[in-house]
């Protein structure tokens, strides 16, 4: 990226002024620094949050992730109402008085459909981290993997 030119050189200085240098966020070393949990959201979702911080694929996780993760946990949340909801009522009454379907059940199957997905792009189920080439025992990548093969090859060389 190129250096900006010096305000007094530039057309229009006087009004577009420098912010300054801008500090990035501090970052874990092995990845993104844990972002809390919400805490409106049930104690089984904010119990899987701290899960996944806690694992191994915490480190993979990038800054940018966050966002999508939090709108997982969000659905995950949304599932848990959704199915107590249900649970309670499963029987609604319909336009003509009769029984039907509560409503929460195709919201169930469209919040399970959305989590899968989700659950998928993030490496969350043992297929999905095989399918993004992360190691299941261990939950590093196969990159990773092939770092660590080449130093102990090299190492066994010398």
């Amino acid at each position: 990226m190129t250096a900006r030119k010096p305000a007094e050189r530039r057309q229009r200085g006087a009004r577009t002024k420098d912010i300054g240098r801008v500090a990035a966020l501090p970052v874990k070393s092995a990845g993104v620094a844990v972002a809390a949990a919400r805490l409106d959201w049930h104690p089984e979702v904010q119990e899987a949050w701290a899960d996944l911080w806690s694992s191994p694929l915490a480190g993979l996780v990038k800054p940018t992730d966050v966002p999508a993760l939090r709108r997982l946990f969000d659905y995950r949340d949304q599932l848990l109402g959704a199915q107590a909801a249900y649970s309670e009522e499963p029987v609604a009454v319909g336009s003509m008085g009769q029984p039907v379907l509560s409503p929460y059940a195709a919201e169930i199957h469209r919040l399970e459909g959305v989590i899968a997905r989700l659950e998928d792009r993030f490496g969350l189920t043992p297929l999905a981290r095989l399918r993004l080439g992360v190691t299941f025992e261990e939950g590093i990548s196969l990159s990773q993997r092939n770092a660590q093969f080449l130093a102990a090859f090299k190492e066994a060389q010398s």
